[in-house]
């Protein structure tokens, strides 16, 4: 009993953590559209998937953060000819 308990619960935490990495993921991104079919589907992700979901926002988040910073980088490299 006491470990299904800790299942759910980790479940639901995983879903939770993995719904505002997305939010999160969706406001770095360029377009910057949380809009209702995203909330909705992120929603759907994160209660069906669980902790697999939570990974793949968190890889999401990764790379929307690096490509924000890769675009604000405004550094020359080399110099003009």
């Amino acid at each position: 009993m006491a470990l299904a308990v800790v299942g759910v619960s980790v479940w639901v935490l995983s879903g939770v953590l993995a719904y505002f990495a997305t939010e999160a993921a969706v406001l770095h991104s360029e377009r910057q559209r949380w809009d209702r079919p995203a909330r909705e589907c992120a929603l759907a992700c994160s209660v069906l998937l669980g902790p697999l979901y939570l990974v793949i926002s968190a890889e999401l988040l990764l790379l929307a953060m690096i490509g924000e910073g890769l675009a604000h980088d405004k550094s020359r490299h080399y110099k003009d000819s």
